[in-house]
């Protein structure tokens, strides 16, 4: 992110419109094997994310934050949806501890219409939605841990798998969950709030203090109602990335899936693109139509 790349085309399928490249930094144009490609597949990080292969199924269990100018809310006006303007994968984990835990995220019941935005896509069945009326709440909490963290001195972490954190990733401190411990001394964590996985020096993480627990886990887990549960392609997936991923959506929930843990809940919902002044997109209709132009393709 925010790299100037340069790209090497190897094979182009105009029929799907996708290219296959290597990226290169400019001092390392046309070495192979000094690629980004070859640097990702060396460190082999990819492979301790087992949710984010696109052909996961979706049976099995990756930050985009929003800015004011791009604020919108969703509602639901005379039977039709409408979208007006405002100003304002994981594992389960048993046995987390359960003290001292935000407060579980109040879900919309089967069948009814909740307002998100959906911060990660993998593929239909596996992608993360936030509640649209908690982001301005979520954005303020952000602000406080940086301030707070930037200000606080350090402290030794004991650190232990599925217990709450801080953690610094980037410029940014977030409330993640410790989902691994590898011997390098970094650790595989887990965003609650964006639902995504990344890797983190252990020096990089400090205790989450008790003001930073009261706002429910915003990251849900869900799966895209209306279509057939099945191994995504990454043609599929990508067509869905495209049409959700870092966009305010209606979500029509068909299923709610409680866990003991809140990280581990899961809903099984429709989504409608209501961003056309006369048309609703129903997501699961568009998926279902790609599917079967990819059929004849092959």
């Amino acid at each position: 992110l925010n790299c100037v790349l340069f790209p090497k085309v190897v094979k182009q399928d105009g029929s799907k419109g996708i290219a296959h490249i290597y990226l290169f930094g400019s001092e390392n144009f046309p070495d192979v094997d000094h690629s980004v490609n070859q640097k990702i597949k060396n460190a082999d990080l990819w492979k301790h994310q087992k949710d984010v292969f696109l052909s996961v199924t979706p049976s099995g269990t990756s930050s985009a934050k929003v800015t004011s100018d791009a604020a919108s809310t969703l509602r639901l006006t005379s039977g039709k949806l409408e979208k007006s303007f405002s100003d304002s994968a994981r594992e389960p984990s048993s046995a987390a501890s359960t003290t001292n835990m935000p407060p579980p995220l109040p879900l919309s019941k089967t069948g009814e219409l909740m307002d998100v935005y959906v911060s990660v896509a993998c593929h239909p069945g596996h992608f993360i939605v936030q509640p649209w009326k908690e982001l301005h709440n979520l954005e303020a909490l952000m602000e406080e841990m940086i301030l707070y963290y930037s200000r606080a001195e350090e402290k030794p972490v004991n650190i232990e798998k599925n217990k709450l954190y801080a953690a610094k990733i980037g410029n940014q401190w977030y409330r993640v969950i410790i989902k691994g411990i590898l011997r390098n001394g970094f650790l595989s964590v887990y965003e609650l709030d964006y639902g995504k996985h990344e890797f983190v020096s252990v020096e990089k993480v400090q205790p989450l203090t008790d003001t930073f627990r009261k706002l429910p886990f915003q990251a849900i887990t869900a799966q895209l109602a209306g279509v057939k549960s099945q191994q995504w392609s990454e043609e599929a997936s990508i067509v869905f990335r495209n049409l959700v991923e870092k966009k305010p959506l209606v979500a029509q929930i068909q299923a709610v899936n409680e866990s003991t843990n809140s990280w581990d809940r899961k809903i099984v919902t429709f989504l409608v693109d209501t961003s056309l002044p006369e048309t609703d997109i129903w997501i699961h209709d568009f998926v279902s139509q790609s599917l079967v132009e990819f059929s004849k393709d092959d």
